[in-house]
Parts: structure tokens; C-alpha cells; sequence
């Protein structure tokens, strides 16, 4: 049953991280989204995680980018790859969304935005522990060799 429950979670949350990903790189089908997510990442740039400790700042439009690309590449690992790639993709989404909830506090955004960001974690880290709960196929059909022998 958890594995069922986990290749749930892991095809859902691929889903929405392509998804996601895809409104911040290209207007192709939800116009008014990717602009509103331009002008977001115009002000999330002015918190750009790193610029405390480089003093160094990207474009807006190259941040914006970069996460998107990270997202969906994040999001096709977790749909595609084995079980090695989908806990890197996990990892690396929990990463961005975690920076998203901080950088969020930070410019005082509505509960609407902190919320869903936060929801989005608690979804990564229960496919994280589940994950590390399942056993892989190869060792319950050991088990279960071992058992009918």
C-alpha cells in the first residue's frame, strides 16, 4: 500500500512542479499567470537568497528562468527517474520551495501564498519519509522467495 501511496505522491507532485515550472518559462497557456509571476519575481529578486553573503544579485528575468527550469527538471526526475533521481528531484524542490517560504516572510506576503508554499513542503518531506520507509521490489521478492522456499 505505500507504494502505491508513493508512486501517488511522486507522479501528483511531478505534475505540479512541471506545471508550475512551465507558467514561470513560457506564456503558452496561461498568459496571465506568467505575467503575474514576472512582476512576483521582480520583487522576490530584491530578497535573492545569496546576496548577504555575495553581495551579488541576479536579473529578475534569469531568476526566474533559472527556478523554472529547476522545477521542471526537478519535476521530471520525480516522474521519470528511478529511485535515486526522484529523492535528488524531492530534494532539490524542497530547496526552491523552502526559499520561496522564506523569501515570502520576508516581503510580508499574504497567508495565501505562505500557505500553499507550505503545503507544497509538507508534501515534499512525506514523500521524502515515505520513500525511506518503502522497501525496494527487489528485496520483497527476496522475502518472499525465501518464504515460499
Amino acid at each position: 500500500m505505500g507504494s502505491l501511496g508513493l508512486h501517488l505522491l511522486t507522479v501528483v507532485l511531478g505534475v505540479i512542479f512541471l506545471f508550475l515550472g512551465h507558467i514561470k518559462l513560457t506564456p503558452q497557456f496561461f498568459p496571465e499567470y506568467h505575467n503575474q509571476i514576472r512582476n512576483e519575481f521582480g520583487r522576490l529578486n530584491k530578497e535573492f537568497p545569496l546576496y548577504h553573503l555575495t553581495g551579488w544579485r541576479p536579473y529578475a528575468k534569469n531568476y526566474r528562468i533559472a527556478v523554472g527550469i529547476a522545477e521542471m527538471s526537478a519535476g521530471t526526475l520525480l516522474l521519470l527517474g528511478g529511485a535515486v533521481s526522484q529523492s535528488l528531484g524531492t530534494l532539490t524542490l524542497l530547496v526552491i520551495t523552502t526559499n520561496m517560504i522564506i523569501t515570502f516572510h520576508k516581503l510580508h506576503y499574504g497567508v495565501e501564498y505562505i500557505g500553499a508554499a507550505i503545503f507544497l513542503v509538507f508534501l515534499l518531506v512525506l514523500r521524502l519519509i515515505v520513500a525511506s520507509k518503502s522497501k525496494p521490489a527487489r528485496a520483497v521478492k527476496r522475502n518472499v522467495e525465501k518464504k515460499v522456499d
